[in-house]
């Protein structure tokens, strides 16, 4: 049997509210020659019904023995691929029906990229907002040493580069698994993410993420395997304090006091500091990450007040700086002391 081009791989774990509306919109995919191949993560609720009342030959059904978590079955994913390309899709989401075309398409014409990522539409109930992350492949990988910066549900593999570079998904993180990965990858080839939206995410109750919101301590334990070793890979051996800011830093985190954004400020200059000379990133990137990371934490800090945004402005020249109208919104953000993020 003819292997097909790309394998699209959806984990699947009591995903039954919206498995159906998942399946439909990979099946009317403009891009025809996938397989689908769907991995039930051990589902107790009508997932396996479901996904038996559907008889494209696309389909492989795969069940583990148990419920074995999603580091595992995207591990599994990666090995009954048997596509050149993989694609991945959660089981509650939705894709545009050209997706898989316009990623595939930029693969072909660009062939230096090992993954390409999209923009992603975070959507609920209520409202719909859009993702961006860096399109730059050297933008990509410094804003890595802080938060994701591709997101996995949107991302599809030249598949042999990610074999022949040994790649896998940690199990031992519970969460942030694919932010390992992503780190892992960018020491390999170059990544990128087309600048259109393709991916809709639900933002729903089921989350993982969401149930980690309020468990900061467990969430810092995972990302803690994540951070030592980026920054150990700097050269910086933190301690469990700088462990801790980093996470602050690059987490929704918000500061509530002067002194904690100005400290986080100066991780940040420390780090610069580190990249200096023959660092790990490319030192003009690198200031731009800086650049929107400190933003990024300014905007965290905007219930301390002005006193948060004269201080940005006063640091901000110290890396590559963001627009005035990004800078315009900091400041009505500092006026009404506004703290959410």
């Amino acid at each position: 049997m003819k292997a097909p081009i790309l394998s699209v791989v959806m984990p699947v774990y009591n995903g039954e509210k919206y498995l159906k509306e998942a399946i439909d919109c990979v099946l009317i995919q403009t891009f025809e020659d996938f397989e689908l191949i769907i991995i039930d993560d051990g589902s107790r609720d009508n997932s396996a019904a479901i996904i038996g009342e559907y008889k494209d030959v696309r389909i492989r059904y795969l069940k583990n023995d148990r419920n074995r978590g999603i580091a595992y079955t995207r591990n599994r994913g990666l090995q009954e691929a048997r596509g050149e390309y993989l694609a991945w899709m959660d089981c509650d989401d939705l894709i545009s029906p050209d997706r898989f075309e316009l990623q595939l398409d930029f693969l072909e014409k660009h062939p230096r990229f090992g993954i390409c990522g999209t923009w992603l539409t975070r959507f609920d109930e209520t409202k719909s907002e859009v993702a961006k992350s860096p399109t730059d492949p050297e933008l990509i990988k410094a804003t890595l040493l802080f938060k994701p910066a591709v997101w996995n549900a949107t991302a599809m593999y030249r598949l042999s580069w990610v074999r022949a570079a040994g790649l896998s998904f940690d199990t031992r993180l519970t969460v942030a698994e694919d932010y390992d990965f992503y780190y892992e990858a960018s020491k390999h080839f170059p990544m990128a993410n087309l600048p259109l939206s393709l991916y809709q995410y639900r933002d729903s109750e089921s989350s993982i993420m969401r149930s980690f919101e309020h468990e900061e301590e467990k969430s810092l334990a995972i990302h803690k395997i994540i951070y030592e070793k980026a920054l150990r890979d700097m050269g910086v051996n933190a301690t469990g304090q700088q462990l801790q800011l980093h996470r602050r830093i690059g987490s929704t985190y918000l500061f509530e006091t002067l002194q904690d954004f100005e400290s986080a400020f100066q991780w940040l200059k420390y780090l610069q500091k580190k990249n200096d000379g023959p660092g790990v990133y490319d030192p003009v990137v690198f200031s731009r990450a800086l650049g929107n990371m400190f933003f990024f934490i300014s905007k965290k800090a905007s219930q301390v007040g002005v006193r948060a945004f004269f201080f940005y402005m006063k640091k901000r020249k110290d890396f590559h700086t963001v627009s005035n109208y990004m800078v315009l919104k900091l400041l009505i953000r500092c006026l009404i002391k506004y703290r959410r993020f």
